[in-house]
């Protein structure tokens, strides 16, 4: 296991595409470098993490992304999925907007918050 003490917790509270924009950012950045990341996702922001992000990745604003040479939220979710952050959903996050663990990418855990801070233990935590 990689040592977390240069790592990254990211908690995901908003689902503002440009504040999830900057965090997956960052996170992309963070394992680029190959600095562990952990992304916690709770409340509307839970929604970033499932197959079915339509909610929070508005397609007029991916467009306008790809157009201007900017990764979108998508491309960027997947290089996070690809280059092995750990993904987390509060489990009542999840339940605030209405999805169940099946809604979810594969991979992503669904845990509580106590989880999250021990996971995040020994990392730079960072909200968005």
């Amino acid at each position: 296991m990689t040592d977390p003490a240069n790592g990254l917790a990211l908690l995901l509270c908003d689902a503002h595409p440009d504040r999830l924009h900057a965090a997956f950012l960052l996170a992309a950045g963070a394992l680029a470098l190959d600095r562990p990341v952990l992304v916690f996702a709770t409340g509307p922001a839970a929604a970033a993490l499932c197959r079915d992000a339509s909610s929070v990745f508005h397609l007029d604003e991916e467009e306008r992304l790809a157009e201007r040479g900017v990764a979108t939220l998508a491309t960027l979710r997947d290089a996070l999925v690809l280059m092995e952050a750990e993904l987390m959903v509060c489990e009542t996050g999840l339940r605030r907007i209405a999805r169940e663990e099946s809604d979810l990418l594969d991979g992503v855990k669904v845990v509580g918050i106590p989880t999250f801070l021990d996971r995040a233990q020994g990392r730079q935590i960072v909200s968005f």
